[in-house]
């Protein structure tokens, strides 16, 4: 098996392909009545931010954004009423996909490696984030990695209600060389 290449932190370069990947992931989203992103939610705009912020990640080659991530310890102010069980700093998910046209290679799974890979090396100590009811593989997806839903809430504008999901991480071993 090939190895992927790896996924990284997203520049200004890349803006355009990785708002191309989360827009057909709405509109694909959309087409089978996953009504979990809309026209005010994420916007290019969302994007530029993220870069601007530098917490957007996207695993991109050939000349194509394949996925896109953004990660940072922002999280929503609807969290503070859940009941989490892991600590703090916690890394929040955001935003997660995959391009419709490189879905089924894996592409899910190697983001969140890469994702609980950073969260130990920046030394966080859970992993956060959110995944829409009504997208049965994004909640499987957390579900088969050992992520445990810590509640639900509703989020603006959707009829469906998201599964809020923790992981501890472990810690990264310090030893003296």
């Amino acid at each position: 098996m090939n190895e992927l290449p790896p996924i990284v932190q997203a520049n200004e370069s890349q803006l355009e392909s990785a708002w191309l990947v989360i827009d057909r992931c709405r509109a694909a989203l959309n087409d089978v009545g996953i009504l979990q992103w809309d026209d005010i939610y994420p916007t290019r705009g969302t994007v530029a931010e993220d870069i601007a912020r530098r917490s957007l990640y996207v695993l991109a080659f050939d000349g194509t954004c394949h996925a896109t991530v953004t990660l940072d310890a922002k999280q929503d102010d609807l969290y503070r009423a859940v009941p989490w069980t892991t600590p703090e700093p916690a890394l929040v998910v955001h935003r997660l996909c995959v391009d419709p046209a490189s879905q089924g290679r894996g592409y899910a799974r190697q983001v969140m490696d890469f994702v609980e890979a950073y969260a130990e090396r920046e030394q966080y100590c859970s992993i956060r984030l959110d995944a829409y009811s009504g997208n049965p593989l994004a909640v499987a997806l957390y579900r088969r990695r050992g992520y445990r839903e810590a509640g639900q809430l509703m989020f603006p504008r959707r009829s469906l209600p998201f599964h809020l999901f923790e992981r501890a991480v472990a810690p990264v071993s310090r030893a003296s060389t």
